[in-house]
């Protein structure tokens, strides 16, 4: 009858509830249930999920940006800057202060990589900041091959530490904070956050095991320069797997896990 609503026919109600169950196998985490509408996860964290195979694209993303966080060399900075300085000329007052200029450095460009990142993007933002990493610690190794330490070659060297300070915490290490929180999906995201956790600070543990006796093998300036390849490996990690997922809210980026299209060319905007 004219104005009464058409029931659906028996095979459009099929093709509905085939929809739904193709939604929710997709929400399905393996070895876990969908979570409740603004709830957690579960009280633990569910490790079986991450050997599904449409969450793996994300695990490999965030556990590659974070051993390149460490493989950039900023924990060598970091924590063997005074040793390395004051193994080539430097007094340690000046080392001292040159390891408080990086970290105020390091401060800097973390707030401003905050404030620009969502305009320029996090995937752009990334590509275009590694290589002035890559280029102050290159620079850093002719430096100290060339003998230039303390004195004269010592306003060089202190301009290559912070020039590299600010293009790497701009950068790498900031996307290496962001990417636990907006890769993955909610079911299997405190199992995933864990096991990119444990990546990043196995490598740096691997790192302050074996740097001291690199340099003491092949000397600082091969060991920057050995550094700096790390960042060249990591810019052509991010620009052949980090989608830029700037813009995206948590659902679009799990609808494209689960759809097997996380390159970055399946963010790529029209």
């Amino acid at each position: 009858m004219a104005g009464q609503e058409r029931r659906p026919g028996r095979g459009a109600r099929r093709a509905g509830a085939r929809a739904t169950r193709r939604l929710r196998r997709r929400r399905r985490v393996a070895g876990g249930r969908r979570p409740r509408r603004g709830g957690a996860a579960g009280p633990h964290p569910r490790w079986s999920g991450l050997r599904a195979a449409w969450v793996r694209p994300a695990l490999v993303v965030g556990c590659g940006i974070a051993i390149f966080t460490q493989l950039s060399g900023i924990e060598m900075i970091v924590y063997y800057s005074p040793t390395i300085l004051t193994d080539n000329g430097f007094d340690d007052s000046a080392a001292l202060l040159v390891s408080v200029a990086l970290g105020v450095s390091y401060l800097v460009a973390q707030l401003v990589g905050l404030a620009i990142i969502d305009r320029v993007g996090r995937r752009r933002l990334t590509l275009i900041m590694i290589p002035g990493a890559a280029a102050a610690l290159a620079a850093l190794g002719a430096l100290f091959v060339a003998g230039v330490g303390g004195g004269q070659g010592a306003p060089w060297i202190i301009a290559c530490l912070v020039v590299f300070m600010l293009f790497n915490a701009g950068g790498l290490q900031l996307m290496g904070w962001l990417t636990g929180s907006e890769i993955y999906p909610l079911a299997v995201r405190p199992a995933a956050t864990a096991a990119q956790s444990a990546t990043l600070w196995a490598t740096n543990l691997l790192i302050t095991l074996t740097l001291l006796s690199l340099i003491q093998a092949i000397g600082v300036g091969p060991s920057m320069w050995l550094y700096a390849g790390f960042n060249v490996a990591a810019w052509i990690f991010v620009w052949l797997r980090m989608p830029d997922l700037t813009g995206r809210s948590l659902e679009q980026i799990e609808g494209k896990l689960a759809d097997g299209k996380f390159r970055p060319a399946d963010f790529a905007r029209g």
